[in-house]
């Protein structure tokens, strides 16, 4: 990660009201909790594919993230939220480095290693962790507004995810302890636009409430005792802007190139 980019970590910590010390385990948590206030949020890329040819265009770096959420309450996927956090967390004295997971298909998925007194903590803030998770080569066990999440480890190298709830158990993803090098992190980030994930509208958000999950028209909420679903079809700009913060013509603006593709499919057959 680019090492003290001070106008990020400025704007990060002079919004949440964080204040600086040396670095440590407190600091650490009070940053990766604050940060999990930011948003899982696709639309931002969806417009930047569309409207952006070149890759270096379409990237959100750390300032673009920081602005849209002050200014706009958007967030990232994966790739940005995790440049940014990474970006930020340097700046504040901290070492720690990208890491690559697979999910159903590999390296698409992407979170920090943090490395403090000797120890490694895994920070997530693409994937429902709202704060560091220490990696000891022992099971972890996180408890969440939903459920909980276990990371296991896998070998020496490797670590799984799952989450929890109620009776239910299901592996998420296998996180793979290796440093990413900045220019196959790049590679994977490019590679990202053309995910099946930006074919359709998705949002997540971890509060105190529970879990809230939006794909395209539909809304999922879940606390570890039930499940709320909802079709929010007739009022997806409104529901997003209530729930999320995010204004309704940025939503409207991502479904339109979204509706714009699924048309050309259909034209073509595809």
């Amino acid at each position: 990660m680019e090492s003290r980019l001070n106008k990020v970590t400025g704007m990060f910590i002079s919004h949440f009201g964080i204040g600086l010390e040396d670095p440590g385990p407190g600091l650490l948590n009070a940053m990766v909790t604050e940060y999990s206030n930011i948003p899982y949020e696709n639309l931002t890329k969806i417009i930047k594919k569309f409207s952006m040819q070149d890759f270096s265009d379409r990237r959100r770096m750390p300032e673009e993230v920081m602005e849209g959420y002050i200014s706009s309450s958007t967030g990232g996927t994966c790739f940005s939220l995790t440049y940014c956090l990474g970006n930020i967390l340097s700046g504040a004295g901290f070492k720690c480095y990208p890491v690559m997971a697979d999910m159903k298909k590999p390296n698409i998925h992407c979170a920090l290693i943090v490395c403090l007194d000797r120890k490694k903590y895994l920070v997530d803030p693409g994937y429902l962790l709202g704060g560091p998770v220490e990696l000891s080569g022992r099971t972890a066990e996180v408890e969440t507004p939903f459920g909980s999440v276990e990371i296991r480890p896998r070998g020496r190298t490797n670590y799984d995810l799952y989450t929890v709830t109620g009776s239910e158990r299901k592996w998420r993803y296998r996180l793979k302890m290796t440093p990413v090098p900045k220019d196959l992190f790049m590679k994977y980030w490019e590679r990202s636009f053309s995910l099946p994930m930006m074919n359709s509208v998705q949002l997540t958000r971890l509060s105190s409430r529970g879990h809230l999950y939006i794909r395209d028209h539909h809304l999922r909420f879940r606390t570890p005792g039930r499940k709320i679903n909802e079709n929010i079809r007739h009022n997806i700009e409104k529901k997003i802007e209530s729930e999320f913060g995010i204004p309704g013509d940025i939503t409207g603006q991502a479904r339109r190139y979204i509706e714009q593709l699924k048309e050309t499919w259909n034209r073509s057959g595809g």
